[in-house]
Formats: structure tokens, C-alpha cells, sequence
């Protein structure tokens, strides 16, 4: 056989190889579902809108108004929005902990070097 077919066969193999494990990584999904969600909120929801209704708040009522357009929103039928909102929010805090728990080891190496 032929070094550059038999190298091309292994490089072949290998590139199935890695793209397999890219698909099957848990944080590749993480990112697609958390990019999925953004742009259903982007589509549903005027971020614009949001942000100044919350700049219009006083400090302290910020989370209670969170709470109850959460809630408003869920009684008045838009619950694909409510879901989506979730599903962000849940893939968000998600992926931070995935990231802090796999920075935190690094941290500490380079704070003893």
C-alpha cells in the first residue's frame, strides 16, 4: 500500500475521530442550546425594551419586578416565552459552573508558581 493513501486513510480516521468527540462534548451543547435560546428571546422578546423598564425600577424592586413580569408573563398565555427564558437561564448558570469548576484548577496553579 501506498504511504500517502495509507496516511490519508489514518489522517481520515482521525479527523472522524476528533469531530466525533466535538459533537459529543457536553459543552458544545451547552452553547448550541444556550444560542438556540438567545436568539428565541431575541425573536420574542425587545432586549431594548426590557433594559429600560429595568433601568426605570428603583434598586431595590428590580427583583421583585423580574418576579412578577415572569409571572405576568406566564398567566397572559406566553408560555413558550417563559419556557424560553428558563431554558436560558438554566443553560447559562449551567455552563458557568461547567466553566468556573474547569478554571478554578488552573487558578490555584498559577497562584502557587
Amino acid at each position: 500500500m501506498d504511504t500517502n493513501i495509507m496516511q490519508k486513510q489514518i489522517m481520515r480516521r482521525v479527523y472522524y475521530s476528533y469531530t466525533v468527540s466535538v459533537m459529543v462534548h457536553p459543552m458544545m451543547w451547552r452553547g448550541v442550546f444556550l444560542s438556540v435560546a438567545a436568539l428565541m428571546l431575541a425573536e420574542w422578546l425587545h432586549v431594548a425594551s426590557i433594559i429600560n423598564n429595568l433601568l426605570s425600577v428603583q434598586v431595590g424592586a428590580a427583583p421583585q419586578y423580574m418576579y412578577g413580569s415572569v409571572v405576568s408573563a406566564a398567566t397572559s398565555g406566553e408560555l413558550m416565552t417563559v419556557l424560553t427564558l428558563l431554558l436560558a437561564g438554566g443553560v447559562a448558570v449551567s455552563a458557568g459552573f461547567k466553566l468556573a469548576g474547569a478554571i478554578a484548577p488552573r487558578l490555584t496553579m498559577l497562584s502557587r508558581a
